[in-house]
């Protein structure tokens, strides 16, 4: 049966500027040495030192994309949009959406709003690489559309998707559209009486038990102008804080999250990458984070894992490592809705069950103790998440995407890329996970836990 899951986040109409030439050094900002305004003129005149490239962007399009290659996916999609779009939406997504019949394709749009009447524009990004590709700069040029929860809402009632993936792009929502989605699903489940749902099942009598994942770069970006920027620490915190509270009762939801080293210590300070994972997890209770660093590999942190280092996997050449974290994202969730979907990991309503302990404490809010996930298999979810991104980097654009099969057998037989400077922050959890464990894990405290700052390289070279 095909798993069905939900992208929520817009289109970008993405303008990529690569200028060979140009070698800027830490002290230098992109965005103080080209304006805005040069940057559009040389978009309409490219010179022999400035390749362009227009493609359809956004976490929407590569995760959807994504989904369809791996296979035995549906991607509904939650976006507004107007008829500005990129010319690629017809080839790469319009000629996918699932027909009536729903016999063919893989997305579908129909939760999603077209704006053609009104004077605003898709969302667009100039996407300037520099220092031979090394350094990227973004440049809003479209904010775009804002999104609203009720289709979000529609979508949950109407499918219930195994999955669902908030993925903004440039503020066109917030955390109060996550919140208030994770208050429906609650609201619905309090209409049922059974505790658990297996995932294969779409009865509307049983509770509804998705995958919640979120990419933390489109709820930290803000915008000066064209200029994209981070959001002050606090105020960050204080939108995480508000999702945890709207998790609160829902101890049988799996939670993803995923940030980028510069974003996660934007977050929790400056720590070490594993560190930041740690903190990430513990304060806000999320399930499971990665924290990547493009080329460099991610670190994983679990209950279950410990903070652990897992190495890219090498790729035939590297073209474009855009959409890269979006792949990444969406293979990782899909996989574990694969090891959700096996019977051994099933929640069940019988108290004799390995699965269903009333009376141990620290199993009660550990949903990775509950069904029964060992480590290793987390750890290759995750591969598997990486190994699909390592596909996407051969093609340019929304193009190098590959299929389950192809995606593990790259984790059974490629070739790792291991940094070694990164061991040293390895926090493994190898032995057997006890209930003391889980009641004594210290909370974090963000000045009692720094570390060395590594700074990650964005590329895979």
């Amino acid at each position: 049966m095909k798993k069905n899951i939900l992208f929520i986040g817009n289109f970008v109409n993405d303008v990529i500027l690569i200028h060979t030439d140009l070698k800027l050094g830490r002290e230098r900002s992109f965005t103080d040495f080209m304006s805005p305004d040069n940057q559009k003129e040389l978009a309409k005149q490219p010179t022999q030192k400035v390749i362009k490239a227009d493609a359809l962007g956004g976490s929407v399009t590569y995760g959807s994309l994504a989904a369809h290659y791996f296979g035995d996916t549906n991607s509904f999609i939650v976006t507004k949009m107007g008829n500005d779009i990129n010319q690629e939406f017809e080839s790469l997504i319009k000629s996918k959406l699932i027909n009536k019949e729903g016999d063919e394709g893989s997305i579908d749009l129909s939760y999603s709003n077209i704006d053609d009447k009104s004077n605003t524009k898709n969302t667009s990004y100039y996407l300037n690489y520099y220092n031979n590709k090394k350094n990227r700069t973004l440049s809003l040029m479209e904010k775009g559309f804002n999104i609203e929860a009720k289709n979000c809402i529609k979508c949950i009632e109407g499918v219930r998707p195994n999955a669902l993936l908030f993925v903004p792009v440039s503020g066109e929502f917030d955390e109060s559209l996550v919140t208030e989605t994770l208050d429906h699903i609650k609201k619905m489940n309090k209409k049922t009486n059974k505790p658990f749902v297996d995932h294969n099942e779409q009865e509307q009598n049983l509770p509804y038990n998705p995958v919640i994942a979120f990419d933390v770069q489109g709820f930290l970006r803000c915008f000066n102008g064209s200029r994209v920027t981070t959001r002050p620490m606090h105020i960050m915190i204080q939108k995480l804080v508000n999702i945890k509270i709207s998790l609160n009762d829902m101890d049988d939801i799996v939670t993803v999250v995923k940030a980028e080293y510069g974003e996660a210590a934007a977050i929790m300070g400056e720590h070490d990458p594993a560190t930041c994972a740690k903190l990430l997890r513990q304060n806000f209770g999320f399930t499971i984070v990665a924290v990547t660093m493009g080329g460099d590999g991610l670190f994983l942190s679990s209950s279950i894992t410990g903070e652990i280092y897992i190495p890219t996997f090498k790729p035939e050449k590297v073209s474009d490592e855009t959409g890269c974290g979006d792949t990444f994202l969406t293979c990782t969730v899909l996989e574990i809705l694969n090891l959700l979907n096996d019977p051994s990991h099933q929640l069940f309503n019988n108290v004799n069950s390995s699965n269903t302990i009333h009376n141990q404490n620290n199993y009660e809010k550990d949903i990775l103790l509950k069904r029964n996930i060992k480590r290793e298999e987390l750890i290759h979810c995750l591969q598997v998440g990486s190994s699909g991104a390592s596909f996407l980097v051969e093609q340019m654009g929304p193009k190098g995407f590959a299929n389950r099969d192809t995606i593990i057998d790259r984790v059974k037989n490629g070739k790792q890329q291991i940094k070694q400077q990164y061991l040293q922050f390895n926090n493994p959890i190898i032995a057997k996970f006890e209930p003391e464990q889980a009641r004594n894990v210290p909370s974090l405290n963000s000045n009692t836990e720094k570390q060395k700052v590594f700074k990650s390289t964005t590329h895979y070279k």
